[in-house]
């Protein structure tokens, strides 16, 4: 068995700022992980925490050169950000030919541009999305006005907030699978079509998993009409095998009889209190 090589790819500032709390939690620790942000915006990316920088502003051949370097020797290549900025509209199309020239598997966490944003992004959103669908393995592709409901007892949410939630879903969306990844025996849980995730913690793995259940971006159909479900719980301890499998059943009850079910636990030493649990819904079709 061989550790994989994994690259993530902040795109433009909503994805170098995901980054950056990436690296400050110290996410993909022990993992053979480089973090890389993109984009056009010279201040951003000279702020950012990560060792390398890819800027978009250069010629179509030194791109492309520059891009394959940097992904030289990955397994999995991961895409991060909002689909409406100019860099994500720029970089998609030369890393997912890059990626598939490598062989990697790509996973791609991406938000589409809210109603309070210009015309413009919506028309690089258009453009990148079709840029993706069909060119990546794992599709995860989050509605902007789902953030709202993340700060649904404010009166009034402001854009930078709702790019605020979107940087933290990124961030445990990326810690999600780097945890689950151990070697190329793994791969396989990158290749899952269109995508949906939720998350969140209970004192028992019956209510972490039904936390995750409710989580705004996983909604019911995402569960009952999903090929392929992936269960995640992380604890400080090992958890009871009748509380695992309670959990696990309260996703198996709600999928369709044919569709796969993977489950897998992990210790974590920093959930003292709180059991953590993911779950992620999978459509064959991209």
């Amino acid at each position: 068995m061989n550790q994989l090589n994994i690259k993530v790819l902040g795109l433009g500032e909503g994805g170098a700022l995901a980054v950056n709390k990436m690296l400050a939690a110290n996410i993909g620790a022990g993992k053979n992980v480089e973090f890389i942000c993109v984009g056009t915006d010279e201040n951003i990316m000279l702020t950012s925490a990560t060792r390398r920088n890819l800027f978009l502003n250069r010629d179509s051949a030194t791109l492309y050169q520059n891009f394959s370097e940097a992904l030289s020797g990955a397994h999995i290549v991961f895409i991060v950000g909002g689909l409406g900025s100019t860099a994500a509209r720029s970089a998609v199309p030369i890393i997912t030919a890059c990626a598939k020239t490598l062989g990697a598997a790509t996973v791609a966490f991406v938000c589409r541009p809210s109603v309070l944003e210009n015309l413009l992004r919506k028309m690089n959103a258009d453009f990148t999305l079709k840029n993706l669908r069909g060119k990546v393995d794992t599709l995860f592709e989050l509605p902007a006005e789902k953030f709202f409901l993340f700060r649904m007892n404010q009166p009034q949410v402001s854009l930078a907030e709702l790019f605020d939630v979107a940087d933290e879903v990124f961030f445990h969306g990326v810690k999600i699978f780097l945890d689950m990844l151990t070697d190329d025996a793994d791969l396989m849980l990158c290749r899952w079509g269109n995508a949906a995730f939720g998350y969140g913690e209970g004192k028992t793995a019956p209510e972490a998993i039904k936390s995750a259940a409710k989580f705004p971006m996983l909604d019911a159909a995402d569960i009952t009409a999903a090929d392929g479900i992936f269960v995640s719980l992380s604890s400080a301890k090992t958890l009871p095998l009748h509380s695992v499998e309670s959990a696990n059943n309260f996703i198996r009850w709600q999928m369709k009889p044919d569709a796969e079910f993977f489950s897998r636990e992990s210790i974590d030493a920093a959930k003292v209190d709180k059991i953590f649990a993911a779950i992620i819904c999978t459509r064959k079709e991209v």
